[in-house]
């Protein structure tokens, strides 16, 4: 049995095995430090953490932002003893049935084999590339943008509404203001 258990702050006794494996699974680049991720939890009420547990043991993460008109997946990670057991097709597939509006997230572009599959695995959700081009903010100062895919499980509203997600993307996750660093 799986089941989501949400974080309120990093003092939740499941916080330190959401944050080993956010720091073991994502890179530098994707992701904040400590009192990044502290900052969002005090000062971003539509950010939310959730613990992933398979039988009561720490099975993955799933970080999400709820925003007016959509939902944003910032990460998702299962832990390593759990991959390949159908637990993140599950969980996806259980999140996807609670949200009542269009899901959108971003993913590497199929550079390795990797990338690849992780791109293949939300296609089998249904979830779809947008057609417009995206850059990721840096999560830290000193980082690069990095180009990336914006996909969704409405294709039309994330195509037609593209440029509202990227800067609501850009606000309110990244803090990034495109005119300050031009």
């Amino acid at each position: 049995m799986i089941s989501l258990q949400k974080i309120e702050n990093v003092y939740d006794p499941n916080f330190g095995d959401v944050y080993d494996l956010y720091n073991s699974t994502f890179p530098s680049y994707q992701r904040r430090t400590w009192a990044g991720i502290e900052t969002v939890f005090n000062k971003k009420p539509a950010f939310n953490c959730m613990a992933l547990k398979s039988e009561g043991n720490f099975a993955g993460l799933l970080h999400y932002w709820k925003f007016e008109k959509f939902v944003y997946i910032e990460h998702f990670a299962i832990h390593p003893d759990y991959r390949n057991q159908g637990i993140g097709t599950a969980v996806l597939k259980e999140f996807l049935s609670g949200v009542d509006l269009p899901v959108v997230l971003e993913t590497e572009t199929p550079r390795s084999l990797i990338s690849s599959q992780r791109l293949h695995f939300y296609e089998r959700l249904g979830f779809y590339m947008t057609t417009n081009f995206y850059m990721q903010p840096p999560y830290e100062g000193g980082q690069v943008m990095m180009s990336m895919l914006i996909m969704s499980n409405d294709y039309h509203y994330a195509n037609k509404h593209f440029n509202q997600i990227k800067n609501t993307l850009y606000k309110e996750v990244y803090k990034y203001d495109p005119k300050k660093h031009k």
